[in-house]
């Protein structure tokens, strides 16, 4: 099955495919795979393999510290990774503005369908059972290096309750994931730090 990209440079470049909302669940969960170009690679899932959903955290509970501005590329990653394993898609959405284009109304955006699918289907891939997700674990990020204003976070770097992010996306995954990857890009806006791109690689 291919989905057709929908490509938009007033986007994060996180929504600019409606492919892009299904890789990891694909992946992870034998749905029909499909391929598009994310951020310039050419992406295809693999198929087979199944797994119930995740308990959902609770949905009052929330981390004040993923509401601050992050100063550094490491807060943010974990602030924005936070919200979506806590289901705050429309915050976790609206914390990458800074990397719309200009002009660009966010609360649009953030507000369309395409932003909520994606971070669903993130979400999905990420939120294991017998994980345990925040406020009960916290999301940490390690060994980022920012060089100048952008950094890159690889989800191999990116763990809660444990597990990298990589790890819990492969959960049920059947046949040849070995080269699988996900990797955030991050930007600094005024001083403060936000995921912009998200690279997803096969």
């Amino acid at each position: 099955m291919r989905h057709k990209g929908i490509v938009s440079t007033a986007h994060p470049r996180w929504l600019e495919s409606t492919c892009l909302a299904v890789l990891v669940p694909a992946m992870a969960f034998g749905l029909a795979a499909c391929s598009s170009s994310v951020a310039g690679t050419s992406t295809a899932a693999p198929t087979g393999g199944t797994s119930p959903a995740a308990t959902p955290p609770s949905a009052t509970s929330k981390s004040s510290s993923t509401n601050a501005p992050a100063d550094s590329p490491a807060a943010a990653v974990e602030s924005w990774v936070t919200q979506i394993l806590q289901k705050r898609y429309k915050e976790a959405c609206l914390a990458s503005a800074p990397a719309m284009a200009p002009g660009q109304d966010a609360q649009t955006v953030c507000d369309g369908p395409e932003a909520k699918k994606t971070l669903e289907s993130l979400h999905e891939a990420w939120a294991k059972p017998g994980v345990k997700l925040p406020p009960q674990a916290k999301v940490k990020a390690t060994g980022v290096a920012p060089q100048g204003d952008t950094a890159t976070v690889t989800d191999t770097a990116i763990s809660v309750d444990g597990r990298t992010l990589h790890e819990l996306a492969l959960i049920g995954a059947t046949g040849n994931v070995e080269s699988f990857s996900v990797s955030l890009e991050l930007k600094k806006h005024n001083g403060t730090w936000h995921v912009g791109d998200l690279h997803i690689k096969f």
